[in-house]
This record gives C-alpha cells, structure tokens and sequence, in this order.
C-alpha cells in the first residue's frame, strides 16, 4: 500500500511537472518559406489556386503517388475544396477560403483525426518582373500536445522548401506566354491639365501617383468634378540600369486655376497616337515593347513622350485582372498630311 501510494506521488509530480512545463510553451506554431520564381504574378497565382496542379509540384502527393484525391465542386478559386485519403498521408480535407487574384490564397486544412490549421500563400512581383511566393500555415495544438509546436518548423519547413522548389521548376518550365498586343492608330484631343513631375524609383511608383493624384484633387477642390478623363502618368525617361522614372502624374480637368510651384498646368498631346489597350496589373510591359517595335517596323517617328491612362479604379475594382490601362504613343501618322499639336506646359 505504501508503494502504491509513493508510485501515486512519482506520477502527480510527473504530470504537475510536465503541465508546468507544457504551460511555458506557445500553443501555437508557425512555418512559413519563400522563393522567387520567374513568372509574372497571374501564372504562379493561376498555378497554385487550382488544385488539380497540387499533384505536381507538392511533396505530399508525391510522396504517397496511390493517393486517392476528390474534388468538391469548383477546384480553382474561393471556394475550391478537395479531399484526400492515402496510405502515407492518411485522411484531410483542404479549402481555400479567401482568394484575391494574382496576390494572395488563404486556405483551411483539416486533418482527420490530427487537428486542423490555416495556410496562406502571398504572391508579390519583383522589380525585375519576378513573382516572390510566400508559402505558410499556422494553427494550435492542445495544452498536453504543445511540445510538438517546437518542432514544427523543422519538420515541415524541408516540405516546404521542396514544394517550392518543384513549383518553380514547374511555372518556369511553361511556355512562355507571347501577349497578343492590338495596336491601333488614333486621333486624340488636347486637354488641359495639372500635374506632378517627379524622378521615382520603379518600386516607389504606386505611392508618387496615388500621392500626387491626391495632391491635385485637392488643389482642383471642388474643379475635380470636372475631370476629362481618367488619372493617367507621362513616363519621360525609363531608366533600366538606375531603376528609375522620370515622370508626370497628371489629371486631366476643366478648371482656372492656375498652377503652383509644384502643380503644373498644361495641356496634353493632341494629334495622332497609337494606342494599345492593356487588362490585368500595371504590368504593361508587354504592351510599351510592342508599340515601340511598332514604330521601328514601320518608320513611325515618335513626337514626345507616352502616357498611361488608368481607366479602372482599384477601389471599385479589387480584382486586378480586370484593371484596364490604356497606352498612348504620340506619334506622327504618315497618313495624315497635318502635324501633331506638341504638348504644352506652364505654370
């Protein structure tokens, strides 16, 4: 009996022990692992969001080949969902929950039996039109469970890194896309309008245009109804070994107001432009090579600088593959027997 209870003794200082340890410890755990794969954001994003590619590129299907995998309804996008059972990786079920295309997956995995967790996948582009992934899932596991959190980063990261890996071979290996770019020849009208110049590095132009748009409406104030057309960027210089432009962001407007030291009142181009439509990010790449070959080809002389116009607002439109961006070259038509106007500036 006094054995029995100095045993009973041993085992509650045991658990008292472990419990107070286990309290020490963080019950949640975190993994997360990055790469850089040349591709633009929308072929990565459209690889990884549809769950038939899984199977290519992950570990765990490769690992357990005879898996059985079902799909639930949609496998691409919000809402996509598909179930596994396997010998290897047993029973689970994964969703993706949350979707913004062409930036970032969120999805919910559950394990039969083994808990449950959250990944997420971030899709950001490089200067240098790369797409850096970001790949990680988070969860929790029970107080009495909590030691194997310690552990999680170096046991599951090694997947990680190779199911990148395998992804990366996998995009860089598709054929890569040749944009259909349709150039047309037309006349545009000359407006007025207030801008902001500025030499911008390539990873700063979002904030100088959504920075100095701002400025100017302010300045229109109530004039800003009066808008033209939409927001749009003169892009004077594209510096490729300083990463650089040297730049306008204008607004287009009906007003009287005079221009200040750092607001500058013009008029734009009016004459003949080749214009080229682009639907997607602001990746407009593409579209500005095509156009410059253009007036190669064709002894097209180019009469200043050209512009961008920003037909699609992002605030009203949150999905980026549906963003429109026009491109305009001024340009002199050799069909047209008149001369462009030239732009105009004053203060």
């Amino acid at each position: 009996m006094k054995a029995l209870k100095i045993i009973l003794v041993i085992l509650v200082v045991i658990v008292g022990g472990y419990s107070a340890w286990m309290a020490t410890l963080d019950s949640k755990y975190a993994v997360e692992r990055t790469t850089v794969i040349n591709a633009d954001p929308e072929t990565v994003y459209a690889t990884v969001s549809d769950f038939t590619t899984w199977s290519e590129w992950s570990k765990w299907h490769k690992m357990d080949p005879d898996m059985k995998i079902t799909y639930h309804g949609d496998s691409v996008g919000e809402g996509a969902s598909y179930s596994w059972d396997g010998e290897i990786s047993k029973k689970g079920t994964q969703t993706i929950t949350a979707a913004v295309p062409n930036e970032s997956l969120t999805t919910h995995i559950a394990f039969d039996g083994m808990g449950e967790s959250d990944g997420y996948w971030k899709f950001e582009p490089t200067e240098d039109g790369q797409t850096k992934v970001t790949w990680g899932f988070t969860g929790e596991f029970p107080f009495f469970f909590r030691v194997f959190g310690r552990g999680m980063d170096e046991q599951v990261g090694g997947d990680f890194e190779e199911g990148l890996a395998n992804l990366k071979a996998l995009v860089e290996a598709m054929p890569a896309k040749a944009p259909s770019v349709e150039i047309t020849m037309v006349k545009v009208e000359p407006m007025n309008y207030y801008s902001i110049a500025g030499d911008v590095q390539w990873n700063n132009i979002k904030d100088f245009l959504g920075n100095s748009y701002g400025q100017i409406m302010a300045h229109l104030g109530a004039d800003a109804a009066n808008m033209t057309m939409q927001p749009f960027a003169i892009y004077h210089e594209w510096n490729e070994e300083a990463k650089m432009a040297k730049m306008e962001a204008g607004i287009a407007a009906t007003s009287q107001k005079p221009g200040t030291d750092k607001i500058k009142k013009g008029t734009t181009h009016g004459g003949s432009a080749l214009k080229a439509i682009h639907v997607g990010g602001y990746n407009t790449e593409p579209e500005h090579m095509a156009m410059y070959k253009y007036t190669q080809d064709n002894g097209i002389e180019m009469v200043g600088s050209p512009w961008e116009v920003y037909v699609t607002d992002p605030g009203e439109e949150p999905d980026s593959t549906k963003w429109i961006t026009e491109v305009y070259y001024p340009v002199i038509d050799p069909a047209d027997a008149g001369e462009p106007m030239e732009p105009a500036m004053e203060e």
